[in-house]
């Protein structure tokens, strides 16, 4: 509604139309979703995977139709909404999405049509032994060899799975972090871009900072939408022949924008040569702007972060100006000369930015690395230092004690976690270092907890030994600690630290601040760089 800051109407209707949908699935027992059930034959194992339009008419039917019919909120029902695991007496093992993000029943087809209880709930598929959850599903018959490869995988699937006894199954809305459906958070998902029509979106504010004269930055911003002159665009609006699109720098391939300034070897090299100046590793996207994209910084210098930022612009203008002059003039550089000169043009333009800087340019060209330098008042900060900074806590005499510690890249592409076991003399006994799929900061540090868990749990001597656990985040320690918080997406791994903390009186989970947890916070920050989980007894 223009700028009255709205929104869509249309959205705004169909989310409260959905929102019924949600009612009669989140509280299957109120008088009315009886009333419903009763009228248009819907039986107790009821889940948004299978609602359909009913027959007949009426105000439900009319609700059922305008969410199925409409193709982003009818995938809402089979993509948004599955249950989170308690107890498991509220969940159908078969219909429901609760492991996974389809019913299972879809997944393993064959073994669904020989469970004995198509709708049995999770909690009648197996039970507690000694405080631990075993499965115990029963069948019609015997297993087939196909059968034997469905229940092999379902097996791996279910291993992840971790009930709880003190706490009850509930419905979740995906989009909410607290798993509650609002229309607002509905309406904001209806009115996301679909990433099939807008894949490529680009922060533009990156870019137009001023750091480099205007010409080159119009430059970037026509290569990253890949508006450029290349050979194949030339070809392609018959200005040059189809036999003639071949780089000027390799004669392998085609010059596109793509290929002409990250994938062409040539180009690749000058790029490596910046990174490995900073020993980097960076993994070549496929397109340019996703390359621009995952361009950040992760160092805390001001200065450098500007650096930084401008580089990536003079790269593509310097290879961009030497294809020219190879075309135009005949007139070629050596890969050395190239990188002189972009040196040489960011000492150039960093005139502009003001500002102190003790280098020279013929010291920039014999050591790039100095352009890392910082001045001494913010290399030290104008913080005063803790007189209780790096210092450890021990634990009590006879007990062990964990500190763990989890890490997000720049961008969030990359997370890990870490952590160390020490004595009461400060001895380590263990420490582990992995990398673990991009995830939020504090639900890393809850997969660093539960890390840090299982490994104990592993090894009869340790799982009921006197324990603690300190994580420098506040969130996920309460978390862990409450039955009632933390995110949908971690029910799992909270179930079987909350679990363990049951059966294992003597552990005990707190919040410390970072501090005290340097060695964690290391082998956290190493883990990014990690291809597999490195673990070590000491």
């Amino acid at each position: 509604m223009g700028g009255l800051n709205i929104g869509s109407i249309r959205n705004k209707n169909t989310s409260l139309l959905f929102k019924w949908i949600w009612r009669l699935l989140h509280d299957p027992d109120a008088l009315w979703q009886k009333v419903i059930k009763n009228k248009y034959g819907y039986t107790n194992g009821l889940t948004a995977h299978d609602l359909c339009i009913p027959s007949g008419s009426g105000p439900w039917r009319f609700i059922c139709s305008s969410i199925i019919n409409n193709p982003t909120a009818g995938d809402f029902l089979k993509s948004k909404i599955r249950k989170a695991i308690g107890n498991g007496k509220n969940t159908l093992f078969w219909l429901d999405i609760w492991v996974g993000n389809v019913p299972l029943k879809n997944c393993f087809p064959r073994l669904f049509s020989i469970a004995n209880d198509s709708h049995a709930s999770v909690a009648s598929c197996g039970s507690w032994n000694s405080g631990n959850w075993v499965w115990n599903l029963e069948w019609r018959r015997s297993f087939r060899p196909r059968d034997e490869v469905e229940w092999s995988s379902l097996q791996v699937l279910l291993k992840s799975v971790c009930l709880s006894q003190e706490s009850e199954d509930s419905l979740i809305w995906t989009p909410h972090k607290l798993g509650m459906f609002t229309v607002k958070s509905c309406s904001l998902e209806l009115s996301k871009p679909s990433p099939q029509l807008h894949s490529k979106v680009i922060n533009w504010k990156r870019m137009w900072k001023g750091l480099i004269p205007p010409r080159v930055e119009v430059f970037t911003w026509l290569a990253l939408l890949g508006k450029i002159s290349s050979k194949m665009k030339l070809a392609s609006m018959n200005i040059i022949p189809s036999t003639e699109v071949y780089c000027i720098f390799c004669s392998e391939y085609p010059e596109s924008s793509e290929h002409l300034l990250l994938h062409c070897a040539f180009s690749r090299d000058l790029w490596m040569w910046w990174i490995n100046i900073w020993e980097i590793k960076w993994v070549f996207p496929q397109k340019l702007h996703e390359a621009f994209e995952q361009w950040s910084c992760v160092e805390k210098n001001p200065n450098f972060k500007k650096i930084w930022c401008a580089i990536f612009s003079i790269i593509i203008w310097t290879i961009w100006k030497e294809r020219n002059a190879r075309v135009f003039k005949n007139i070629s550089c050596s890969l050395a000369q190239l990188q002189d000169l972009i040196l040489t043009r960011l000492m150039w333009w960093m005139k502009g930015w003001g500002g102190e800087f003790p280098y020279s340019m013929d010291d920039v060209l014999r050591h790039p690395k100095c352009l890392s330098w910082q001045p001494s008042s913010l290399a030290l900060g104008p913080k005063k230092l803790n007189p209780d900074h790096g210092v450890w806590f021990p634990p009590m005499s006879g007990s062990l004690k964990w500190n763990v510690d989890a890490s997000v890249s720049a961008g969030g592409v990359k997370s890990a976690i870490g952590g160390v076991l020490r004595n009461c003399q400060g001895n380590f006994v263990c420490i582990f270092s992995c990398p673990i799929p991009p995830i939020e900061i504090n639900s890393a540090e809850v997969l660093a907890i539960f890390r840090a868990i299982q490994i104990c749990k592993t090894f009869d001597h340790l799982a009921h030994h006197p324990m603690t656990v300190e994580s420098d985040s506040r969130n996920a320690v309460e978390w862990c600690n409450d039955l009632n918080r933390g995110p949908w997406n971690l029910n799992f791994q909270l179930n079987s630290i909350r679990n363990a903390r049951s059966l294992w009186p003597e552990l005990c989970i707190v919040h410390r601040k970072r501090d005290s947890n340097m060695v964690a916070d290391a082998l956290a920050k190493q883990g990014l760089t990690r291809d597999d989980e490195f673990l070590a007894w000491l």
